[in-house]
């Protein structure tokens, strides 16, 4: 590891629970005690380091939203997420309760706007919980329509508390075309000051994306993409 690779902090957690929630997902819970400094916000990702960067120099990091922050106890969930059955993948399944893991400081990746009378929020399973998590962090006051979208059933689940707020269907991920008939069904066009946040593999979101832009009747203030596939 360079000397500029090791400028930034490197922080370490345990794992107090782990367990498979979906077909190609898994939900782990790490407590901290760095995580009593974090000042929070919907929208946080950490960088998890898959093996012990001081002692691995050629250690990597993969990103993973925040599914849940509790501050009373200083633990973080995640749901992370295997279809790739890349190194996170492996990583993910061979990790038990009471490891030691390390990670860099978390960051916002796509912080919640709270300013918009509604939202709309779109994306596949790989982004669900991320979706989950800025879903409870809007203002019940607002509205919310939402398409989570898989090509299996098995790989939806629930919330951290067990419920089912977003709209999900079964759909060919890999046909975006596909996704877009389902927009007018799913979402108002009468709503001013609206925004969009739509998550998954860049080919989806792409296409989503200028689909809403083409249709201004759906009234969107702003837009905000992240790209999710391949991040487990």
């Amino acid at each position: 590891m360079s000397s500029q690779e090791k400028t930034f902090e490197i922080y370490s957690g345990v794992i107090l629970q782990k367990r498979q929630i979906a077909l190609h997902t898994y939900h782990i819970k790490i407590q901290s005690a760095y995580f009593s400094r974090i000042k929070y916000q919907a929208g946080l990702a950490i960088e998890v380091f898959l093996s012990n960067p001081y002692y691995d120099s050629g250690s990597v990091a993969r990103t993973y939203s925040f599914w849940n922050y509790e501050p009373v106890y200083n633990t973080v969930d995640l749901a992370i997420n295997t279809f790739s059955n890349g190194r996170g993948s492996r990583w993910v399944k061979s990790v038990q309760l009471g490891d030691v893991i390390f990670f860099k400081p978390p960051s916002a990746q796509i912080p919640l706007d709270e300013t918009a009378d509604e939202y709309l929020l779109i994306g596949d399973v790989t982004a669900l919980s991320h979706l989950y998590e800025i879903h409870r962090a809007i203002a019940v006051s607002k509205r919310v329509s939402s398409l989570v979208f898989s090509a299996n059933s098995a790989d939806f689940f629930a919330d951290i508390d067990n419920s089912f707020p977003l709209t999900s269907i079964i759909v060919n991920s890999l046909k975006p075309e596909l996704i877009v008939e389902h927009i007018p069904q799913c979402f108002s066009q009468q709503t001013p000051n609206a925004i969009a946040y739509i998550f998954g593999d860049s080919k989806t979101t792409s296409l989503l994306e200028n689909y809403l832009k083409q249709h201004p009747s759906f009234n969107l203030r702003k837009i905000h993409v992240q790209n999710f596939w391949g991040k487990e």
